[in-house]
């Protein structure tokens, strides 16, 4: 679980877990904290949408969207102006999302999160395999037979996915879902199934079935029963997706939140509530000592069975953070413990992480690492950290002393991190 150290009696209810959506392994939890004041709140409800709409959706999801003049469009209410911090929050994927912005930094920043969110909102209808007209289901109705054809950045995002899965020797896989229904989890119940049911389901099970033809960029599946499922790593992908857009419109300090389970940061968090004039866009100011320290944005790792314990901070700047765990979806059988995170390469929970945590250059890439290293073994996840320096990771494991967990990190440096236990 990841902690938010940004917000200050943010208040409200958790947002609603509905099953339907995108489901990652991880949390990150709302804290009430002395290092900041009161953050500003703007609901879904009053961010206005941009009323001209792109040219067509699939001009909007290949990021052409939002980028022609402004004069027309709707901006989005402006937070009262107190406190140090900007906050827009939307429900989207089974979770809700938050972007934070420095206070009075951005005059166009309530655009850039109207649009943003209008931009979640498609990706979703995309991504989704629990709406029938998305693309993503079509897509696992017709290419068991046919080589299918689909949106530019989709089709990167399966390719990303397919080389994760050979990157990690299959420990992460888009087309692990059977695994999950037949344990029970995609109804957040729990069964133990029959070994040789297992055994038939991972016959249904790998991304070495999906086949990608990068000259045109279509799909086919080599197993008639074969679904992919990007909810281990399609909310990244959509944070990265804003992300992108925030750049766009020179907007470099915010910070977003996916649910509880990721997190990307760009710039610095900074007090401009006391500058007399707020940026028309992304530029600088003048003043050298207007510009924010290098200090980033900080988040705090939980503790993964006691709650509202704090174990790890992280400073972030211009990389994203995404941890899996299964403190709090499980069952119990015969005494023994099964989380809800299933190695696709044995069709077996895995009990000897507690925790992972991943840090990257980008939201789909933590998200999917983090699920991945969760199962691997630790020497897999060294291995893995040594190849890529790009990428670091903390791991909590369960201790040889009763009751106590132990911690394992690889890439990180002492000015990234602080342990608090």
């Amino acid at each position: 679980m990841i902690e938010r150290c940004a917000l200050h009696g943010s208040g409200g209810a958790s947002p609603s877990r509905r099953p339907d959506r995108f489901q990652n392994t991880g949390e990150i939890e709302k804290l009430s904290l002395h290092d900041y004041r009161l953050t500003n709140s703007t609901s879904p409800d009053h961010v206005a949408m941009n009323p001209e709409r792109p040219a067509s959706r699939r001009e909007f999801l290949r990021g052409r969207a939002s980028v022609g003049s402004t004069s027309k469009q709707t901006q989005a209410d402006t937070p009262k102006p107190t406190g140090y911090l900007e906050q827009y929050t939307k429900d989207a994927m089974a979770c809700r999302f938050e972007i934070l912005l420095n206070r009075r930094q951005f005059q166009k920043g309530p655009q850039a999160v109207a649009d943003g969110f209008e931009l979640l909102d498609l990706l979703e209808d995309q991504l989704s395999i629990y709406r029938d007209h998305s693309e993503v289901s079509q897509l696992n109705r017709s290419a068991p037979t046919t080589r299918t054809q689909v949106e530019t950045r989709l089709f990167h995002l399966l390719k990303l996915a397919k080389e994760l899965y050979e990157a990690t020797g299959g420990a992460f896989d888009i087309t692990s879902s059977p695994l999950t229904k037949l344990w029970g989890f995609d109804k957040r119940s729990g069964t133990v199934p029959d070994a040789n049911l297992i055994d038939q389901t991972l016959s249904q099970v790998g991304s070495d079935q999906l086949m990608l033809d990068l000259q045109s960029e279509t799909v086919s599946f080599n197993h008639p029963e074969l679904k992919i499922n990007l909810g281990g790593i399609g909310k990244g992908y959509a944070i990265d997706r804003m992300s992108q857009l925030f750049n766009e419109r020179e907007i470099d300090d915010f910070i977003v939140h996916g649910g509880q389970s990721s997190v990307l940061a760009r710039g610095n968090q900074d007090d401009f509530s006391s500058h007399e004039t707020t940026k028309p866009a992304g530029n600088p100011t003048d003043s050298t000592e207007d510009q924010p320290k290098d200090v980033g944005w900080t988040v705090g790792l939980s503790h993964p069975t006691v709650p509202d314990f704090r174990l790890a901070e992280f400073k972030l700047r211009n990389q994203a953070l995404g941890t899996s765990g299964t403190g709090r979806q499980g069952f119990f059988h015969q005494g023994k413990r099964y989380g809800h995170i299933i190695d696709p390469r044995t069709g077996w929970p895995t009990n000897h992480v507690l925790s992972s945590t991943v840090i990257s250059p980008s939201a789909a890439l933590s998200d999917a690492l983090a699920t991945a290293f969760f199962v691997m073994e630790l020497s897999e996840v060294e291995a893995y950290c040594n190849a890529h320096p790009e990428i670091s990771a903390l791991l909590v494991v369960p201790s040889k002393a009763k009751g106590k967990i132990d911690l394992e990190w690889f890439n990180l440096s002492d000015d990234q991190w602080r342990r608090l236990v």
